[in-house]
């Protein structure tokens, strides 16, 4: 099965995620303490993060600089979910080497397909050819 990791402070968001990518197939960790989920997402890297940009910890800029210097998480796949919306807040995560951008509030259909456009469509388990 396919893993994505959400990172964002906000539980209700969290849980929307977490719901609409269970719904396509993806398995779904979650943490809200950005620090957290940095060891966790080197520990075991996912297939995906998502990641927002804003929290009290250690902010999503900052764990996407210190996630790509580190040889387990410099090839894994970052969306952005943020609700800043500004073109230096979108350049600059890009330029640290997030994958995409989406702006909160965000469509479920946007989410869904920037996950399959970077990872593919989740895994099924094991089938028969």
């Amino acid at each position: 099965m396919k893993r994505v990791f959400v990172v964002d402070d906000e539980p209700d968001v969290v849980e929307l995620i977490e719901t609409v990518l269970e719904l396509e197939g993806y398995g779904v960790e979650s943490e809200t303490n950005g620090r957290q989920a940095l060891a966790r997402i080197l520990k075991d890297p996912p297939d995906l993060v998502i990641l927002d940009l804003m929290m009290p910890d250690l902010d999503g800029m900052e764990l996407l600089k210190l996630l790509r210097a580190q040889p387990q998480g410099a090839d894994v796949p970052v969306v952005i979910v943020s609700a800043r919306t500004g073109q230096l807040d979108q350049m600059g995560s890009l330029q640290l080497g997030a994958n995409a951008y989406i702006c909160k509030p965000f469509s479920n259909r946007e989410l869904v397909a920037q996950v399959e456009q970077l990872i593919g469509l989740p895994d099924f388990g094991a089938r028969d050819e």
